[in-house]
């Protein structure tokens, strides 16, 4: 009984850190997430889902390679990896990869190069939210804890403007994948 009991309060914890982060993103989308009080109670992926439903689309991580595949073809970005320890971030395009080993090995030639774990990916968030007064837009890629793996941010121009290209193709993609998550 002792165990149901703690089964119930940790549901109503959840539910209630949820309905919390709803109300306060309708009132400021631009939020922070990681530094919200409810990341200590929610994964990342249920923190997204708390953003007014037009601000993000899901993709299952069954479309990673091929999500990956098609963000190398789209020019300058920044890839974001952000830890309880470090914001790092690299500018740059997002260099083409291939599958070995278990792993999709990106091939940069300089700059961005490394090894990832398709199998991990549980999502991916296309989002497009406010983020310091101007718009932003980002494919948050989740493990399948719903923790983020990393975020890969669309490039700005000159203006300071999201590339256009790249917002239409993030709406392709979105599109793509519509009925799949």
């Amino acid at each position: 009984m002792e165990a149901m009991g703690q089964g119930m309060e940790a549901e109503t914890r959840l539910m209630e850190a949820i309905g919390s982060l709803k109300n306060r993103l309708e009132k400021n989308p631009a939020l922070m997430l990681e530094g919200a009080p409810e990341a200590e109670t929610l994964s990342m992926a249920q923190m997204i889902e708390c953003l007014p439903a037009e601000m993000w689309r899901r993709i299952d991580g069954e479309g990673y390679v091929e999500t990956l595949e098609e963000i190398a073809t789209w020019g300058k970005m920044t890839l974001v990896v952000h830890t309880p320890d470090i914001v790092l971030e690299f500018s740059g395009g997002f260099p083409p990869g291939k599958l070995g080993h278990g792993f999709y090995n990106l091939m940069g030639e300089s700059g961005l190069h490394g090894h990832l774990r398709p199998g991990n990916c549980g999502g991916i968030y296309l989002v497009k939210r406010p983020f310091m007064g101007r718009p932003s837009a980002s494919l948050q890629f989740v493990n399948t804890s719903g923790a983020v793996i990393f975020k890969v941010y669309l490039g700005r121009g000159e203006d300071k403007e999201i590339f256009p290209h790249q917002i239409a193709a993030m709406e392709a993609l979105g599109e793509k994948y519509a009925g799949g998550a």
